[in-house]
């Protein structure tokens, strides 16, 4: 059948079939013909479609999805958006839209945070709401009107795209975390009539006399969720528009009568109490926008079932957190709540998790922080939070200190756990700034250039930047940072220093440079040392590789071009000759397998065409790494071992033979005897000798055939 003249009903199961092949077969008009057939389609989601439907959609999508070019997914941005529209969902569908969701918003800074925000990757949002929270998140930026249940009617100010956070602005300005904003917050279309209204421009206001504006109301919400009239009135009333006001525009001339909105005869709605909230997420709402709190006649058997089933969820955890932060502010210690936190703590993931704790205690507000400490210090201990603080940003460490001091009857306890924790040589960067700046004597510990670059290279993001900041600044600038951790000058300490600046990939050669000279400044007796053992610069190593190497592959894109393909090539013919798209697994594994094997094919015709096979007979070592050589190390503990220094695609560990594009392979290349290197895993080690390769080695390296 020709897929591209007459219509297609949804129903059609022969012409659908041969449209999902011709999508399949990236055929560029399927796609719009496939948008065309689902404007027929229900209005419902896929789950609620008839059967026979639903699972000739299923199948065929599954595989029209294989023809498109995940390079580039930007021209079925529409089709993959409508099918997010019916609900359509599978596991492919789903990294298909990651995919694309990072292609159109690839200058976001930090697009797994997006993606989570998104929901793409939670089977429990459906599809159909991870395509309403992209169209929201389209319109978050500067300007925008947006309402919150928490927070009223606000202004968007800006967005964080390191710490996915939004800064709205109502009575004052309140960071929200960015998923928040997509799930829960209505936003006002920039443009609509709406917008107009609420910010009383007075036309607007004149075209509610017409009482025709109903639908144009409704049409200026954005929202993950189905806009309704109950979201109108909470975004209207009262600050735009009367109750009466709201009841005439939504009965409009024809008076039709709207299910839950306030009409003039209507009694007074009444706002349910924060004890009897449905859930974690409505507690929330009812607890900040309560003026007071009281537990008097309250139903604590409620909060404690809705504290337990939020606690025990990673994707209600930033409730639970809030909940119970502002329980903790109104009640304090109170009985029932203290007997209440403890009895939750061994289930609450925020409080079995370090890495959640950090991440929700991060994103409260700031007075809900120490409320938050306190509460965790009732159910976990004090000994708990002191721990717990170390993956904490250094900016709510002083809440943190204080509420352990309260706490605890060991009045070094907080200072014991930061020495615990640089000890083991894994603390970040805020660790180490707060041990410089509060930790006496235990300052000692930061003489170790080694800890330093390890963790000013552990890659960072959000609020964690600022310290891994300060601490590069300390050590490029502060000279009494940089006498600490030179031990005053002690000659081992400023060898290790120096040897450690020479050698780490996190610095630039001009880094590298000024902090040598600032060395010599602080420690002149260093100059010598600086001097004479700067290295030559490294010579470049063409792309070489082992004989053998090259061989195995040169075999295998042999083996794919002859056999593999053509047999790929039968198998997808056989399996279209079934004719039907719901039984067509055969065909999808076949579709599968051919586009994996071109890619490999592609990938190694570029890689015999620029790699050059090499047989490292004729290597000069001369005391020098380079490749076709055999090293020799020796540790800091007296340990020695070997590495080969090979081609690059020569790594195999089972033989000591490295790739010398491998970490490992990168810091030795260039290296001469008595040379002191920093390894990948941050230890120093002495280059003990550098020898030829074996005869046996040599042999081996040549023949492709060689077990």
């Amino acid at each position: 059948m020709d897929t591209s003249s007459a219509p297609i009903s949804w129903r059609d199961a022969a012409a659908l079939e041969d449209l999902f092949v011709a999508l399949a077969e990236r055929d560029a008009t399927a796609g719009a013909r496939l948008m065309s057939v689902l404007q027929t389609a229900p209005a419902e989601p896929m789950d609620e479609w008839p059967e026979a439907e639903a699972t000739l959609w299923r199948s065929g999508l599954e595989l029209g999805m294989e023809g498109m070019d995940r390079a580039n997914l930007r021209p079925w941005r529409d089709l993959l958006l409508a099918l997010c529209g019916i609900g359509f969902d599978s596991s492919a569908f789903r990294d298909l839209l990651a995919t694309m969701f990072r292609q159109l918003a690839s200058d976001y800074l930090d697009p797994a945070g997006l993606l989570a925000a998104l929901g793409v990757r939670r089977s429990e949002v459906p599809t159909r709401a991870v395509g309403r929270r992209w169209e929201v998140f389209g319109a978050v930026r500067p300007g925008v009107l947006c309402f919150h249940p928490a927070h009223g009617l606000a202004t968007i100010e800006g967005v964080d795209a390191l710490s996915n956070e939004v800064r709205i602005r109502c009575q004052r300005a309140v960071d929200l975390p960015l998923d928040i904003v997509l799930s829960q917050t209505v936003l006002i279309r920039p443009a609509s009539w709406l917008q107009d209204l609420i910010r009383g421009e007075p036309a607007a206001r004149e075209a509610l006399a017409s009482g025709q504006v109903r639908e144009r109301a409704l049409e200026g919400l954005l929202s993950a969720g189905p806009v309704s009239v109950e979201m109108l009135k909470a975004v209207l009333v009262p600050g735009t528009l009367t109750s009466d006001e709201l009841a005439g525009l939504l009965r409009g001339p024809t008076a039709v009568p709207v299910v839950g909105v306030l009409q003039p005869e209507a009694a007074p709605v009444q706002t349910r109490a924060w004890h009897q909230a449905r859930g974690i997420t409505e507690m929330v709402g009812l607890l900040a926008g309560a003026k007071t709190l009281q537990d008097e006649g309250a139903d604590l058997a409620n909060v404690a079932a809705i504290l337990r089933a939020g606690g025990e969820r990673d994707s209600t955890a930033r409730d639970f957190a809030e909940a119970v932060s502002r329980l903790q502010e109104a009640f304090g210690a109170g009985s029932w709540l203290a007997g209440l936190l403890t009895d939750l703590a061994p289930r609450a993931v925020c409080w079995t998790n370090r890495d959640l704790f950090a991440a929700e205690a991060d994103r409260l507000p700031g007075r809900l922080i120490t409320p938050w400490f306190e509460a965790t210090a009732t159910a976990r201990g004090a000994a708990f939070l002191a721990e717990a603080t170390m993956s904490l940003p250094l900016r709510l460490w002083s809440y943190a200190e204080r509420v352990v001091a309260e706490r605890s009857t060991d009045p070094a306890l907080f200072l014991e756990t930061a020495v615990r924790e640089v000890a083991r040589g894994l603390a970040s960067a805020d660790v180490l700034l707060w041990v410089y700046r509060n930790g006496g004597e235990a300052r000692h510990l930061l003489a170790s250039p080694p800890l330093l670059f390890r963790t000013l290279q552990r890659p960072v993001r959000g609020a964690y930047i600022k310290a891994r900041k300060e601490l590069h600044k300390l050590l490029m600038d502060d000279q009494d940072f940089q006498r600490l951790v030179m031990r005053n000058g002690e000659p081992e300490a400023v060898v290790g220093m120096v040897q450690t600046v020479r050698h780490t990939p996190m610095l630039d050669a001009g880094e590298r440079q000024s902090l040598l000279v600032k060395i010599v400044r602080v420690f002149p007796e260093a100059k010598s040392l600086v001097e004479e053992r700067r290295q030559p610069a490294r010579k470049a190593v063409g792309r070489i590789t082992s004989v053998r190497s090259f061989e195995l592959r040169r075999r295998e894109l042999e083996q794919i071009i002859q056999k593999e393909i053509p047999d790929s090539s039968r198998a997808i013919a056989h399996a279209r000759s079934y004719g039907d798209l719901s039984e067509n697994a055969e065909f999808k594994a076949a579709k599968e397998r051919q586009a994996l094997l071109t890619a490999r094919r592609g990938d190694l015709e570029d890689d015999l065409h620029e790699v050059r096979p090499t047989d490292f007979g004729d290597v000069v070592v001369n005391e020098t790494v380079v490749p076709g050589c055999t090293v020799t190390l020796h540790g800091a503990d007296g340990r020695v071992e070997q590495f080969h220094v090979l081609g690059l695609w020569d790594s195999t560990p089972e033989k000591r033979h490295v790739s010398y594009d491998t970490p490992v392979g990168r810091a030795l290349l260039g290296m001469k005897v008595g040379d002191t290197v920093s390894m990948p895993s941050g230890e120093v080690v002495r280059i003990e000798a550098v020898g030829s390769l074996t005869p046996e080695q040599l042999a081996w390296l040549r023949n492709a055939d060689a077990v």
